[in-house]
């Protein structure tokens, strides 16, 4: 059943007031997390409206959904990749996309970098960690993060602006936090090598984002809590 209409505005409220809190408890300003709420499986119609209640920045996981939704939602949203991408889809994502979030080697930077080379445009983009070490995660290990990033920063069309990572799915919170620090710990690297244009550390989902926030998210996708559970089943 979709959602009816008000209610993407009570939970991005809610949502919102959850992020307020957990940054008051662990000394952190709102200001400094961008709130992307995912909208995969979800129809433009629902996008619109998250739109008008206030969110600007939404995540896609599939290329194939968001080129059928972008265009029909229009101008304004800031739009983030954030699933795994085949190099085969790169170079409709960086037609479709604002931020690609999920790159996870250097064969997909490079194909990347090739296709905004041949459309004369750049693109940011986010290294992905496989943080947890679990084997059905995609991304990059954390010993091969800086010398990926050493690599990626040499390219002229490509803007290295952070981190990415998914937490385990576990209710372990020690597990969790583990993930999260040695997230923050390869970012703090980052940024002490390449400097101040890195500035996204993404990581939090519904699940476990006030945690995320304790150490040192600057930015948080949020699916289910702002629009419900994913409409697989339609799919």
């Amino acid at each position: 059943m979709g959602l009816t209409m008000g209610v993407i505005d009570d939970n991005l409220k809610h949502v919102s007031s959850r992020i307020e809190a957990a940054c008051s408890r662990y000394d952190r300003q709102p200001e400094e997390i961008t709130l992307v709420g995912v909208s995969k499986t979800k129809g433009f119609e629902l996008v619109e409206e998250a739109w008008r209640a206030g969110l600007v920045h939404f995540g896609e996981n599939k290329v194939q959904e968001a080129e059928s939704k972008i265009p029909d939602v229009g101008e304004g949203p800031v739009w983030h990749f954030i699933g795994h991408l085949q190099t085969n889809k790169t170079k409709k994502a960086i037609r479709l996309f604002d931020i690609i979030e999920s790159v996870d080697s250097l064969k997909i930077a490079r194909a990347l970098s090739k296709e905004c080379s041949n459309h004369e445009t750049e693109m940011e983009i986010l290294l992905e960690v496989n943080s947890s070490g679990e084997a059905s995660k995609y991304g990059l290990s954390p010993d091969n993060v800086m010398p990926v990033a050493e690599e990626v920063s040499e390219f002229d069309n490509l803007r290295l602006g952070g981190l990415m990572t998914v937490g385990p799915f576990t209710e372990d919170e020690e597990l969790i936090d583990k993930s999260f620090i040695s997230t923050e710990n390869l970012f703090k690297r980052m940024r002490d090598r390449f400097g101040e244009t890195i500035k996204t550390l993404s990581m939090g989902m519904t699940s476990d984002f006030e945690r995320a926030i304790k150490f040192g998210s600057t930015e948080l996708r949020i699916g289910t809590a702002i629009f419900g559970a994913r409409d697989y089943l339609k799919k």
